[in-house]
């Protein structure tokens, strides 16, 4: 099954859905149309039965450069009213799809990956790159504003203050190397392996779709409980994964397997 918006692709195959956001020309650059698309193919996607993960990239050669500005200014108007506006109306609703999609989502970065796509790339569950890929967050630096699209929640979650910071105000460009080196994504592979390897981590994410789900909700969380608000909200997820999955059986299963494995063997002609 495959659709396509005007700018905006899906496709299911072995239940994973993809998105790929189809402006090559312009690197895939966010307008308000793209981002209201996008967050409506993520939405139609999850609400499929036979849709367990969603992996989201872009066509050519770029994931996404952030804002296409041509198109912000096009219409000659106020940009101090219509910007604020455009994001609140478009732009947040896709992160919060993205980050509290009821399937897995895997990023897949083909290249180039700035401003507001950089937001989008870290709100998914896991993001991976190509090696020819980079990031780096222009705002403060190029535009004179600030980074939105989730990218102060996300960067200092990921990196720590000094390097979010760091990356936020200098507008440096991050190889996909370094990105894999300081935790800012999962996984920096070869170009020509980044879709195939998409797929075969959506696939396996897709088998314990509803532990992905609940582990996200447990560590994004975090941040707002106190150890014992946390340990409490762990205990209740474990409740549900022991009754509703395969879990009691899991347990069990290695239990017996260890068990075995610790028997003292007998001798040979031993009496």
């Amino acid at each position: 099954m495959a659709s396509t918006s005007e700018h905006v692709a899906t496709s299911i195959h072995r239940g994973i859905g993809t998105i790929t956001l189809r402006r090559p020309e312009r690197l895939n650059a966010l307008t308000w149309s793209v981002m209201d698309q996008t967050r409506a193919a993520i939405e139609g996607l999850c609400t499929r039965g036979d849709v367990r993960a969603l992996v989201i990239t872009g066509a050519g050669r770029g994931f996404c450069a952030g804002y296409d500005l041509v198109e912000l200014d096009a219409g000659g108007g106020n940009l101090q009213v219509s910007v604020p506006a455009g994001i609140a109306a478009s732009l947040n609703p896709l992160c919060e799809a993205i980050a509290h999609a009821s399937v897995p989502v895997v990023a897949a970065v083909n290249g180039p990956c700035a401003g507001g796509g950089l937001g989008l790339a870290l709100l998914a569950d896991i993001a991976i790159a190509a090696e020819s890929a980079y990031f780096v967050v222009p705002q403060v630096s190029a535009l004179g504003v600030v980074p939105d699209a989730g990218a102060t929640w996300a960067l200092p979650r990921t990196l720590g203050r000094a390097r979010a910071l760091g990356m936020s105000i200098t507008g440096a460009r991050i190889s996909a190397d370094r990105a894999e080196q300081w935790g800012l994504i999962w996984q920096s592979v070869p170009d020509e392996e980044l879709t195939p390897r998409a797929h075969t981590l959506a696939e396996e994410l897709a088998r314990r779709a509803r532990l992905v789900v609940a582990t996200r909700k447990l560590i994004d969380g975090a941040a707002r409980c106190g150890l014992r608000e946390q340990l409490a909200a762990e205990n209740r997820e474990q409740e549900i994964a022991l009754r509703t999955g395969t879990a009691a059986e899991n347990i069990r299963g290695f239990a017996s397997k260890r068990n075995r494995e610790s028997r003292p063997t007998a001798s040979p002609g031993g009496g």
